[in-house]
């Protein structure tokens, strides 16, 4: 049964236009991250600034995007099916009330709190972290949670709503404004400057999407209603959902809590390999994330099961189809894509071979991490918040028993490794459960597909090490040379790839191919 406000049609056409949008922002963001690397290194000072990000980051990413995403949506579109305008007006103003309330309290405290926050880290790192520098950019970017939650609120409704480009752009706009804060002020505030950017750059993340938010029909009043049925069920479901879906989040900050005692640099390792890991995972899963989860909310809110198990059965297929190849390039090619990405200025080659080290291990979990997200949101769309809550906890134990075990044999790489398994394990047990909770899943369907997939990348994978094994003799003679081989690389890889999936006459193809035709189709409209 197709539904009613989004076609297959329109999924297409809505997941090539995010694939775009976050596309700009995660490239922007490695651009962001490549300025910091070339003119700071990695070290204490950059893992300074790591942490001091980090702690607003892990509350937007647990509330403004992780809470909004998995509660606020599915009671949202409830309401928009039964078009009941008025209770949707209170239950979004009183939502916004309360997170502003909340989220400026949180950023007061921590801003107090930052001096005994330096120190503790300080003593982790065995007093080489600079917590001066820790406390002035803390403080400065702190308040950017407030910004960052609203506006993920507003991403909630607009996705509501099918408008999914400009939320998925507005990353983009904030790196944007980091990198020229960054460029701008470097000489005068050193590593501040980019915490400076970012404080700047979450007002324009906000305030891009303000426009659109007309189609909500919702005004806004400070009016908070406790009572109200939806805003009791939203916050009840608070706590679990925080943690489940924030617990790889919750295993990075415990990872680089591990790293930070290793020595200076190896924060700042652990989340330059976890970006550019993230950037097919971001991309690709995410966009096909973003455009199905609302589907799901609303197949779930409708009880039509069996579209729910199709539209799962979809994103599956397709996030395995897209990262387990990705995982294949990422771990053959790390080395020289560290290299171009990061080598510049003050990053060293022993940095890149940091990096591209702990790199493979973050690949080893890409698929599973994408997993992880659609398995979340179809227990959330279900408004079943426990089931996934009980193995995220599980998961936090086991991630930092790993850590501490892998830590000894394998140093920082260690650390990726045990997030990379721990993701395995929570995807596993989801599937067990959800297959109890609905029945049959499409599991022939979804393996038969796996195993071409896995096939194709081994091709490739075994074409692309050959190929640059050969062209590694030239291709470290310049840097342009490099990145021209580079890039001839991982286009014939990905070319080796579609065409065995297109041997091996694989419905995944049809997909992407579809995504393109609607692209053709609009250009061709204009």
């Amino acid at each position: 049964m197709e539904d009613s406000l989004i076609s297959r049609k329109r999924i297409f056409n809505a997941i090539f236009l995010v694939v775009i949008a976050i596309l700009l922002s995660k490239v922007s963001g490695l651009a962001r991250d490549q300025i910091m690397a070339g003119y700071f290194g990695i070290s204490y000072e950059t893992d300074a600034f790591t942490w001091a990000y980090f702690i607003p980051n892990l509350f937007r990413i647990l509330f403004a995007e992780s809470l909004i995403v998995a509660a606020f949506i599915p009671i949202y579109s409830s309401y928009l099916k039964r078009n009941e305008r008025d209770e949707l007006k209170i239950f979004v103003n009183s939502v916004t009330n309360i997170m502003i309330i909340i989220f400026f309290i949180i950023s007061a405290v921590i801003f107090v709190l930052s001096p005994e926050i330096g120190i503790l880290l300080s003593k982790i790192a065995n007093y080489q972290l600079d917590v001066t520098k820790f406390v002035f950019m803390s403080r400065i970017m702190i308040f950017s949670l407030v910004t960052l939650s609203l506006s993920g609120l507003a991403t909630g409704v607009l996705n509501s709503h099918n408008i999914f480009t400009v939320p998925s752009l507005a990353p983009f706009v904030m790196n944007i404004v980091i990198i020229i804060f960054t460029i701008l002020f470097y000489s005068r505030f050193g590593i501040a400057s980019m915490a400076i950017g970012v404080i700047v750059g979450s007002i324009f993340h906000l305030a891009i999407q303000f426009p659109q938010l007309k189609v909500s029909g919702v005004k806004y009043r400070f009016k908070i209603d406790f009572k109200h049925k939806a805003v009791k069920e939203i916050f009840s479901l608070m706590f679990p959902i925080l943690l489940s879906l924030g617990a790889v989040q919750l295993n990075n900050g415990v990872d680089n809590f591990f790293a930070l005692n290793l020595g200076g640099g190896n924060t700042t390792a652990l989340t330059l390999s976890w970006r550019v890991a993230n950037l097919p995972l971001g991309v690709f899963s995410v966009a096909i994330i973003t455009v199905l989860y609302p589907l799901i909310s609303r197949q779930a809110a409708g009880k039509n099961t069996r579209g729910l198990k199709e539209s799962f059965s979809l994103g599956v297929r397709e996030i395995g189809y897209i990262m387990i190849p990705s995982t294949v390039g990422l771990a053959v090619l790390s080395y020289p894509i560290i290299k171009v990405l990061f080598e510049h200025f003050k990053f060293s080659s022993y940095d890149t071979e940091k990096v591209a080290y702990v790199l493979v291990f973050h690949c080893v979990g890409l698929l599973f991490f994408g997993l992880l997200m659609i398995l979340n949101r179809v227990f959330y769309a279900f408004k079943d918040a426990r089931t996934p809550l009980k193995v995220a906890l599980v998961s936090i134990v086991i991630n930092f028993v790993l850590d501490w075990i892998l830590i000894k044999f394998m140093d920082v790489g260690g650390l990726a490794l045990s997030t990379s398994l721990v993701a395995l394990c929570n995807v596993t047990v989801l599937i067990i459960l959800l297959r109890k909770k609905v029945g049959s899943l499409g599991g022939k369907r979804i393996i038969r597909s796996y195993g071409k997939v896995f096939l194709a990348s081994a091709i490739m994978g075994t074409a692309v090490y050959l190929l640059w094994d050969w062209l590694s003799n030239f291709a470290y003679q310049g840097l342009w040379l490099l990145i021209i081989l580079l890039f001839l690389t991982i286009i014939i890889g990905a070319v080796i790839y579609m065409f065995c999936t297109i041997l091996f006459k694989m419905e995944e193809i049809k997909f992407v191919t579809g995504l393109f035709k609607n692209l053709k189709g609009r250009f061709n409209r204009k």
